[in-house]
Formats: structure tokens, C-alpha cells, sequence
């Protein structure tokens, strides 16, 4: 049997999804897509992870689409083109449908559809060596998977504008800089540095860090008020929770919570 494109392994409360193509600098395809897919239907049916960290095999994170399919792709007719591109970035942004937070630990080249997805995740390390680059507009191609979307939600208009139009690739502390990754850190930290990002986020109750993350969503686009209804309706129910008993007991008693509630 072939070694799977995607790969998905659990350590302890934290899973690791891999791009798994390092031959191809882990360049996506339909087959990827597809165990994409699958990976993150896993992922959302199993209550274990608390934590998620996106990472590519070798030296890239992902080099973005597969430039060979992409030139078959031209001799297909734009209708049917159209469903197929929905479809397959669809595919990869499925990771926005996790309730648990995301990291995407960007091991090296993050290139079109491949930075896409690195925005795609909650938070981003980026190891110093990294490239970060939306650069369709190079190939001749309009963005895709989401770039404008997640470009203006992340840096503002103007830098999107910049980002987009130029193709500039951009080196780790550049992007750190421009606010496009939370952290710059040694190459052979990066998985360590992740993993205790992961593992501290992961030691929290289960409910309010879903919470911060549907709460955070929201307030991309919606009013203080709805926000503070929401607040209202999401510490009504952490009420209820053994967690916040919990932690509030250790808190007066100087100790460390063990939280256990499960959602």
C-alpha cells in the first residue's frame, strides 16, 4: 500500500495532520483532497483531540496546487472547471468546520493554496527559514481557496491589495511583521515550540476554548452586541460545567485545576 498523502497521528491530547507529499513538496492534488477530507471528518467525530497542529513532510509546508494538474486544467471547459475548483478548495478549507483550535506549524515554503491554508488555522508558527507567498497571480491565475477572504481578516485591505497583486513571497520575519504568523522560531523547534503551544491550549476546559473560537469567528464580521449575547449565552453554560467549579476552587486554593468535563 501507497504512503498516504495525509497523514494523521495522535499524541495524547494533540494530533498532528500531515501533508504528506515531500518528493512534491507536499503540492496538492485530488487524492490529497480527498484524504484531506477524510482526516478532518476524524478529526470532528473523535472528542479526544483538544488541539490540532497542520504541518508538511520535509522541507515545505505546501508548494499549493500541483502545477501539472493545473495545466490539464486548461483544456477542460470553464463550467465544469468551475465545480471542480470549488470542490477541491472547499476540501482543504473543511478545517474551518473544527470546533478544537488549529496551528499550523509552517515548516518551510507555504506557496498559494498552501499559505491559504496555513490562514486557514487559528495561529501559525513559522520556522525562520519559511516562505510565505500568494502567488497566483504569477501562473496567470485569480486567487483562490479563500486568499482575499482570510488576507483582509488577517492583515487589512491594503496589504491584501499588495499581497495579492504582487505575488511577493515573503520570508517568516516578514510575515511575523505584517501579523501573518503569531511566531518565528528556530527550524528544529518548530515542532517543539508548536507542540507546547498545543498542549498548554489543550490543558484548558474543553468549553470556553471552543467558545473564544466561535466568539473570535463572530466578531470578524458582527456587532459588540450580538458578541456580548453570545458571551452571555456561552459563560450561562460554562456555569453549568464541573470545569468552572473547578477551576474556581483552584484558584482559591493555589492549585492546578484538573479539568474533565467533556463536550
Amino acid at each position: 500500500m501507497s504512503e498516504r498523502l495525509v497523514k494523521l497521528e495522535a499524541q495524547g491530547r494533540v494530533s498532528l495532520l500531515t501533508l504528506n507529499q515531500p518528493d512534491k513538496l507536499n503540492a496538492m492534488n485530488d487524492e490529497m483532497a480527498e484524504q484531506f477530507v477524510e482526516a478532518i471528518e476524524e478529526l470532528g467525530s473523535d472528542h479526544k483531540p483538544r488541539a490540532v497542529i497542520v504541518t508538511g513532510a520535509g522541507r515545505a509546508f505546501s508548494a499549493g496546487g500541483n502545477l501539472r494538474r493545473m495545466l490539464g486544467r486548461t483544456k477542460v471547459n470553464p463550467a465544469e472547471n468551475r465545480k471542480t475548483i470549488y470542490r477541491f478548495y472547499s476540501s482543504f478549507l473543511r478545517i474551518l468546520d473544527l470546533k478544537m483550535p488549529t496551528i499550523a506549524a509552517v515548516n518551510g515554503h507555504a506557496v498559494g493554496a498552501g499559505a491559504c491554508l496555513c490562514l486557514a488555522c487559528d495561529m501559525r508558527l513559522a520556522a525562520v527559514n519559511a516562505k510565505i507567498g500568494f502567488t497566483f497571480a504569477r501562473i496567470g491565475l485569480n486567487p483562490g481557496m479563500g486568499a482575499e477572504y482570510l488576507l483582509t481578516r488577517t492583515v487589512g485591505r491594503a496589504r491584501t491589495m499588495e499581497l495579492l497583486m504582487t505575488g511577493d513571497t515573503l520570508s517568516a520575519e516578514e510575515a511575523h511583521r505584517m501579523g501573518l504568523v503569531n511566531h518565528v522560531v528556530p527550524s528544529e523547534q518548530l515542532m517543539e515550540r508548536a507542540m507546547d503551544l498545543a498542549q498548554r491550549i489543550a490543558s484548558m476546559p474543553v468549553l470556553p476554548i471552543r467558545m473564544i473560537k466561535e466568539c473570535v469567528d463572530d466578531a470578524m464580521t458582527g456587532g459588540l452586541n450580538a458578541i456580548l449575547h453570545r458571551q452571555a449565552a456561552g459563560q450561562a453554560l460554562c456555569y453549568t460545567s464541573g470545569d468552572l467549579k473547578e477551576g474556581i476552587t483552584a484558584n482559591m486554593e493555589k492549585r492546578t485545576p484538573q479539568f474533565q468535563d467533556e463536550y
